[in-house]
């Protein structure tokens, strides 16, 4: 069985969670919180004893490493993609700018809001994704025209902050929250690398080479780390938000690693 760790998969959030976890009161979870419900999950409801891969990219690159850490047993191969194994200093200050324009907006209100009145500040956001979430290199050679749109400014505002504009504020914020402190040391009294020595599964780390967010050198530090381990970069001009897949050499690079690491 193939385990796909997609952001936060199936879960409940604040914006459908019942009273009294409801809403601004939803608790703080962490990336290790979401492993151990899937954990659960497969073995007392499916009764499934191991996987074959787990594969995920951002946080669920973070739930991927999450998976080889604290189940080292559990599956014979993973791929993280796009995604720390503990987060950096520099991706905990962003992902901060990311929570505080929620949270610096007057309507937010604790998390009890309007969603309507909310729109600004969620465009505001989606704003900070254009400039971290893609590469230089993209705005450069325009590839942003390939999806429609004629200048820079209009792929702004049409794709990015339209993308985040119907989102749920709570949930981004528990989101952030959760990315910024994804770490597997925490299973090691903070020792990364005794952490990512426990890993027993084959394992290709694929960074995207122009990602902003969780940068190639730093994922490459950390293969190193890892036994059994190939550094598999990816490369793309859409930056992080090549996940998002408009890029069709990136996905076929995902597929040709993917094959090659399931066929060892």
């Amino acid at each position: 069985m193939l385990v796909n760790q997609i952001g936060n998969g199936l879960s409940t959030s604040a914006n459908n969670a019942p009273e009294p976890i409801s809403g601004g009161h939803f608790p703080k979870v962490r990336i290790e919180d979401d492993v151990k419900a899937q954990y659960q999950l497969l073995t007392a409801h499916f009764g499934i004893t191991q996987l074959e891969l787990v594969v995920g990219g951002s946080m669920g690159a973070q739930q991927t490493y999450e998976w080889i850490v604290r189940y080292p047993d559990f599956m014979r191969k993973a791929a993280p993609i796009a995604g720390y194994a503990k987060n950096s200093e520099h991706d905990f200050i962003f992902t901060q700018t990311l929570m505080d324009t929620i949270s610096s907006d007057p309507h937010f209100k604790d998390g009890f809001y309007d969603q309507a009145e909310m729109v600004p500040a969620l465009k505001r956001q989606g704003n900070l994704w254009n400039v971290m979430g893609y590469s230089p290199e993209m705005f450069r050679q325009k590839a942003y025209q390939a999806l429609g749109f004629d200048t820079a400014e209009a792929f702004a505002k049409g794709f990015t902050e339209e993308y985040f504009a119907v989102m749920d504020p709570n949930v981004l914020q528990t989101c952030a929250w959760k990315w910024q402190r994804g770490d597997v040391s925490r299973n090691t009294g903070g020792d990364l690398a005794a952490a990512l020595g426990r890993v027993k599964a084959k394992v290709f780390v694929m960074p995207i080479d122009h990602d902003m967010f969780f940068i190639e050198e730093d994922c490459r530090l950390e293969q190193e780390l890892i036994p059994n381990s190939e550094f598999r970069p990816l490369k793309t001009i859409w930056g992080h938000l090549g996940l998002f897949g408009m890029d069709k050499g990136y996905l076929d690079q995902v597929d040709r690693h993917l094959k090659e690491l399931l066929s060892l």
